[in-house]
């Protein structure tokens, strides 16, 4: 399951870019479950969060709103939600 959480996120993070896919160095890091990826280096804007969200909701019908990120640090703290609900 958690390869394809990742996949989601990444699917994630490129429609809060507007279709551009993330950087290879993150695509690896988020892909390979690094923990030390912060979720500021994602340097997302309130619109992009909202573009975020809604991906991920329309991917695993499980509702995420910027309110249930903002106390997470981490990228991977994403992931674990995620997890804890598709379960």
């Amino acid at each position: 399951m958690a390869d394809q959480i990742r996949t989601l996120l990444l699917t994630a993070i490129g429609a809060a870019r507007y279709g551009d896919a993330p950087a290879p160095a993150l695509a690896n890091a988020i892909l390979s479950g690094d923990r030390t990826t912060r979720i500021d280096q994602l340097g997302f804007d309130s619109l992009a969060w909202m573009e975020f969200c809604i991906s991920v909701e329309l991917q695993s019908g499980r509702e995420l709103t910027p309110a249930d990120i903002d106390g997470m640090r981490y990228v991977f703290e994403i992931e674990e939600w995620l997890r804890a609900r598709l379960q």
